[in-house]
């Protein structure tokens, strides 16, 4: 079951979009689609009962951190654009879908460039855009902005052909011709995705290890009942007064999405590591009132448990492949009772966010999203999950 809402009621408001669904989802759905069309990645964090870490740590390399110490590279470069389309790097990592590049500015008010699953997006400024010579179309958030997007594996992208050629020349003889810095992530063709590559020696590359973080929470954090509907059911049958059944089916889609944006809100505090959700630490209502969904003073609220928790934080530049294994690895390995989250930090000036979505920045740039994998329960024959995806208001994605 899907449900879809926004945080505001205001059209141009950021938004989110939730998803209640299985493991065992069909993969050209969410959530796997959540994991595999959101290209640019800098960050994944895990929540994870300390107890489930301790028993899986040895049973997966990504979630002990060898993975990201010892094969997950990126590199960081400062060259013009046209070195991507070298011989040496078109026919190794772009024609083979081996290679995730992303330019390093602001969406706002530079240009900005990304090739992702062989194609190349520029996401320009009019100026820029009327000297590049290049078809392309009008932004769909700023007037005075223009996306070019070329497809580098048709066929006419080859050096001597029409496409390969006006492509070189517009950047010979533009502003895209001077060097600009990128980050570059490219990978072995085959299962093993992620391995180390090496760029071409023109590049002149930093390579820099993914960075692994384990934090270990010392106070036991408060985790309320996973289920926004038996939530819903809880809170939505005021005793005070009685309701019509339309009214009360209204109430209860409305008290949902205040559930699933319950849940949401403690997921993001526990990456936070606030103390707001730690079971015995007193914070002043002047401060915060947020609860985690339970009053021990106030009857019919939801049960609840306390976990001591670790906090794996993976950071870098993250490609699909490398998310899709982290979450793999969560599903194989967590014990049938526990629980986990994992949170993705989009880049917020990269030009896309979900497949081919045009993404812009303006008030606010989010574009990431978040899993709840719920503890198996008896009868189940595969893994509940709640997915979160947080879209800016400039996002073309829905």
């Amino acid at each position: 079951m899907s449900t879809s809402f926004s945080l505001s009621k205001r059209e141009a408001a950021s938004k989110v979009y939730v998803t209640q669904c299985t493991a065992a989802s069909d993969v050209n759905r969410r959530p796997h689609t959540t994991i595999t069309d959101h290209h640019f990645n800098q960050t994944v964090d895990i929540i994870i009962p300390t107890d489930a870490y301790e028993s899986i740590a040895g049973l997966s390399s990504i979630l002990s951190g060898r993975k990201c110490l010892e094969d997950w590279r990126y590199y960081h470069v400062t060259a013009p654009l046209g070195y991507f389309f070298k011989p040496e790097f078109l026919n190794q990592y772009i024609k083979k879908d081996n290679c995730l590049v992303l330019s390093l500015a602001e969406i706002d008010t530079e240009d900005v460039y990304c090739i992702y699953e062989g194609t190349l997006r520029l996401s320009l400024r009019k100026e820029t855009y009327e000297r590049v010579g290049l078809q392309g179309k009008a932004s769909k958030f700023s007037k005075s902005r223009f996306i070019v997007e070329i497809n580098l594996r048709s066929t006419n992208f080859l050096p001597g052909l029409k496409g390969f050629d006006k492509l070189i020349g517009a950047l010979d003889n533009s502003p895209l011709r001077h060097p600009v810095p990128f980050l570059i992530c490219v990978f072995s063709s085959g299962e093993c995705s992620s391995s180390p590559a090496i760029l071409p020696d023109y590049f002149k590359a930093t390579a820099y290890p993914q960075s692994y973080t384990r934090t270990h929470i010392p106070d036991a954090v408060i985790v309320p009942q996973l289920s926004p509907i038996k939530s819903a059911i809880k809170l939505a049958e005021p005793s005070y007064h009685s309701i019509c059944k339309k009214d009360k089916e209204g109430y209860v889609d409305e008290v949902v999405k205040e559930g699933l944006l319950h849940i949401l809100e403690w997921t993001s505090l526990l990456g936070l590591e606030s103390e707001r959700i730690q079971y015995n630490k007193t914070i002043d209502p002047l401060l915060s009132t947020y609860s985690v969904f339970h009053d021990e003073n106030v009857e019919g609220t939801m049960p609840f448990c306390t976990d001591n928790i670790t906090k794996i934080s993976i950071r870098g530049f993250l490609t699909t492949k490398m998310t899709k294994q982290i979450f793999d690895d969560l599903l194989q390995y967590l014990p049938a009772k526990s629980w986990a989250t994992m949170t993705v930090y989009g880049f917020q000036d990269a030009p896309v966010s979900w497949a081919s979505e045009e993404h812009s920045y303006l008030m606010g740039g989010e574009n990431d999203y978040a899993i709840v994998i719920k503890p198996l329960e008896l009868g189940d024959t595969a893994r509940s999950l709640l997915a979160f995806e947080a879209v800016g208001s400039n996002d073309s994605h829905s």
